[in-house]
């Protein structure tokens, strides 16, 4: 398991410093935008096809380094692919990031994107490693509107703005959260496994600590939950503290690695 983290390590930042397919076709057959307000990635795909396959396809925008390296490992993996592959390739890995499917480390579908296994333990960086493939079927269904990772999983349904903003805002006020001890903030050091935001303005929040035996154990969670509370338009707001999956090091962000030392 320690060489399966090792290895998405380095996969992960690969693709994110160097990715493959990045650009803009022009001309284009198909094209979409795509956006995660929860982590600001943003998202511009272009495709070509010739008949049913993929001739040739792009990315080009700003992100977290997973939701980069997955549309630079997306469009790897499926250039010269069939409609009727891509179905199956995205089916294969939505059920393995959300975790809906028992993961097979040996499915034909996914090849080198099993690699992306692990980010099912983490809710909040879903939208991130799926980003790229909402945005290559919005583009194949000739969407005109950009796509947005909140609403329904199959983005079928238009996203909730209210619920939409409110995340994001509560992911801003996160980060002004820290750990004494640790100069990066409570989010990027991966310490929040989940925000949801509900229409009425409730808001609850999946959060755990670097050890049990932090000393900010008794305190940090409800100065979250305070600062929260404080948004325009959250009405309530739960924070729940958990341990599992256990925090390690490669939960947290490319820059809080960096700055801590890490790389």
């Amino acid at each position: 398991m320690t060489d399966l983290r090792d290895l998405y390590q380095e996969v992960i930042l690969d693709h994110s410093k160097n990715p493959r397919h990045s650009g803009t076709l022009n001309p284009a057959q198909f094209s979409a935008d795509g956006h995660n307000p929860l982590c600001g990635d943003k998202l511009h795909l272009t495709l070509n096809m010739e008949g049913d396959r993929v001739s040739d396809l792009r990315f080009d925008g700003s992100g977290c380094a997973i939701s980069t390296a997955s549309a630079s490992m997306m469009c790897q993996a499926l250039k010269g692919a069939t409609l009727d592959e891509i179905q199956s390739k995205f089916s294969a890995f939505h059920q393995m990031v959300t975790g809906e499917a028992e993961f097979d480390v040996g499915s034909p579908p996914l090849g080198k994107l099993a690699i992306f296994a692990g980010v099912a333990k983490f809710p909040v960086r879903v939208k991130c490693a799926t980003l790229a493939w909402h945005t290559l079927r919005a583009a194949l269904d000739r969407g005109e509107q950009p796509i947005s990772t909140e609403g329904d999983d199959d983005m079928s349904a238009p996203a909730q703005l209210n619920t939409t903003e409110l995340e994001s805002s509560v992911v801003d006020v996160l980060k002004t959260c820290y750990d004494p001890e640790i100069p990066v903030d409570i989010y990027e050091l991966g310490l929040i496994y989940t925000v949801k935001a509900r229409a009425d303005g409730h808001v609850d929040i999946q959060m755990t600590l670097t050890s049990p035996a932090c000393p900010v154990a008794g305190t940090l969670p409800g100065e979250v939950e305070a600062k929260v509370r404080a948004l325009k338009n959250v009405s309530s707001a739960q924070v729940e503290l958990v341990w599992d999956p256990p925090w390690d090091k490669e939960m947290m962000s490319e820059a809080a690695q960096v700055k801590l030392g890490f790389f």
